[in-house]
């Protein structure tokens, strides 16, 4: 008896659904938690942001930096969604096998 199922098929896969791990951030202001940001047009500094409710200017380097604790948030709920569905995807290969997984 073969170790490995010799007919699983990833026809169907829930983790290889095209964009299904995709998330978009939405980046916070770090004055008044504004989600708005233009442009500042000829600004001396490149990709500088302005909050369209606070008026603070930001690089968005440094926006990215502030909102590091919110992305890391979200990177964190689609690592649990990947693990989950790992988990589900080997308990399907080894469905009927015998194996069992802890």
């Amino acid at each position: 008896m073969p170790c490995w199922p010799t007919n699983y098929t990833t026809e169907g896969s829930e983790m290889l659904q095209e964009g299904k791990y995709d998330r978009t951030v939405q980046l916070q202001c770090p004055t008044c938690g504004g989600t708005d940001f233009a442009n500042v047009e000829n600004a001396p500094v490149p990709e500088l942001m302005k909050c369209t409710r606070c008026g603070r200017e930001i690089s968005r380097e440094n926006l990215v930096s502030e909102n590091g604790a919110h992305i890391q948030a979200h990177v964190d709920e689609v690592k649990a969604e990947v693990v989950a569905d790992l988990k589900k995807e080997i308990a399907n290969i080894f469905k009927g096998s015998g194996f069992k997984l802890k």
